[in-house]
């Protein structure tokens, strides 16, 4: 049915989640013709192409952190779809069919909501023919969705906020595009309006019976679920296309089909990294990365700038609120700790953590929580204000991985800040891999390895 011979993964990529990676598959498969983005500026095909993508979760853009994770973002979609929709076709039939698997929102903040408006916005600059919301975005509730964007619920009881499928025309054929949430995946409370109905043959026939009065010549579903609802839906030969949004968080290991029932369906790059492009009438998906070959599209500049003013005036709003707290802070930053950890004092500041939060200084991000929470020391936790209030607590210091300093500066042989009786006299509780893996996770840091890392800064 769906089949993804390989992928188009640069060396960064890791593929290494228990069954054989895609890159793996590479050599055992028969290879699909892969667009190389710096090469092919736009896609041309004797045939109607499928573009899926979704999963973002907030992540509007790579952070920057480190060279070697940085795919994805909303900058680089816009240059990806520019090159295949921009140009329309003399038959617009030809066009590619573009569908989004949700799953688009971070969780509920006050910078949130500020993401959440930026994503919708800059989806309506290339506007799928249909998305499938996701857990994330109905967490929020179907007021938190743009209307102008087609969202689309076929197993939605009410039918009063999604529609139930949609038909469109490619290549002189009829359509169908339809969407599956699992009820499992979402809380449905009295109060809420939404009314997921769980996969049943009721629900199949009644499908049925909408393909054959709307006239669709073959359908294609997008699913969010679980292994046994898919299969369920493969067995019963509806749909020529089903295509899955993604279960996994690690945009490391990218996993990018899913095997059921000795089917192998494809599933979108987690955190919007890349899509699968597909041809419509079947055959090999294959994965175009969101790599730097894609540049930041114009269109995003003024959207991106305006979120960014955005959220500098929610993070100097907080800290009206904040100051108060400054003198009450249990955090004394690194200067505090010399007198007595002279060497470790020394160590530390010649490594990269003293100067973290100059990184993001460089590239205007200074003022992002996000980007914040592990360049400075106790951020939201009655440490680091601004660089205006509390500049001594910037970068990363003694107290990110020992705790607040100031009960163990009173009184340092009662208060002996991050021991931890069960581990034995000296040791650190908050020390070892699990704190820097806090931050040295992901995108943000693919190249961790502790072994290698923690020789440099022990001490």
């Amino acid at each position: 049915m769906n089949n993804i011979p390989g992928d188009a993964s640069p060396p960064a990529r890791r593929h290494r989640q228990g069954r054989p990676s895609l890159g793996g598959l590479l050599t055992v498969c028969t290879l699909a013709l892969l667009l190389s983005p710096a090469t092919t500026p736009a896609a041309s095909t004797a045939q109607p192409l499928l573009l899926a993508a979704g999963d973002l979760r907030g992540e509007i853009k790579p952070c920057g952190c480190s060279p070697e994770g940085q795919q994805g973002g909303l900058p680089r979609r816009l240059s990806y779809l520019a090159s295949h929709l921009a140009n329309d076709p003399q038959d617009p039939e030809q066009a590619p069919l573009l569908l989004d698997l949700g799953n688009n929102f971070p969780p509920p903040s006050a910078q949130g909501k500020l993401k959440i408006r930026l994503i919708q916005d800059l989806l309506l600059r290339f506007p799928p023919q249909a998305i499938l919301p996701g857990p994330n975005e109905l967490a929020l509730g179907v007021e938190a969705l743009d209307n102008r964007l087609p969202y689309l619920l076929s197993n939605e009881e009410t039918g009063k906020d999604f529609t139930r499928e949609r038909t469109v025309t490619r290549g002189g054929r009829r359509i169908g595009i339809f969407g599956y949430l699992s009820p499992t995946l979402v809380y449905q409370g009295s109060q809420q309006r939404l009314r997921l109905l769980p996969l049943s043959a009721a629900l199949l026939e009644r499908w049925r019976e909408r393909q054959r009065l709307l006239g669709h010549e073959l359908a294609v579903l997008l699913f969010r679920g679980n292994d046994e609802e898919l299969a369920t839906l493969l067995s019963s030969g509806l749909f020529r296309h089903i295509i899955a949004g993604n279960p996994h968080s690690d945009e490391m290991n990218q996993i990018v089909e899913r095997v059921v029932a000795a089917n192998r369906v494809p599933q979108v790059p987690t955190k919007g990294q890349g899509f699968l492009r597909i041809a419509l009438d079947g055959g090999a998906a294959t994965v175009d990365w969101l790599t730097d070959a894609w540049p930041d599209h114009a269109d995003a500049r003024q959207p991106f700038a305006a979120y960014d003013e955005a959220v500098k005036a929610l993070f100097f709003a907080r800290l009206e609120t904040m100051e108060k707290r400054k003198a009450e802070s249990p955090y004394l930053g690194a200067q505090a700790c010399l007198a007595c950890h002279a060497k470790p004092h020394q160590l530390w500041r010649a490594s990269r953590h003293a100067n973290a939060v100059q990184t993001l200084e460089r590239v205007g991000k200074a003022f992002d929580p996000e980007c914040l929470a592990c360049h400075v020391a106790g951020l939201n936790s009655g440490g680091f204000l601004s660089m205006g209030l509390t500049p001594h607590l910037a970068g990363v210091q003694c107290e990110n991985c020992h705790g607040p300093a100031r009960a163990h500066a009173l009184n340092p042989k009662a208060n002996r800040p991050g021991l931890d009786p069960r581990r034995g006299a000296g040791r650190s509780a908050r020390s070892g891999e699990s704190v820097c893996r806090s931050c040295h996770v992901g995108s943000h840091s693919p190249n961790f390895v502790f072994e290698r890392y923690w020789p440099i800064i022990r001490h």
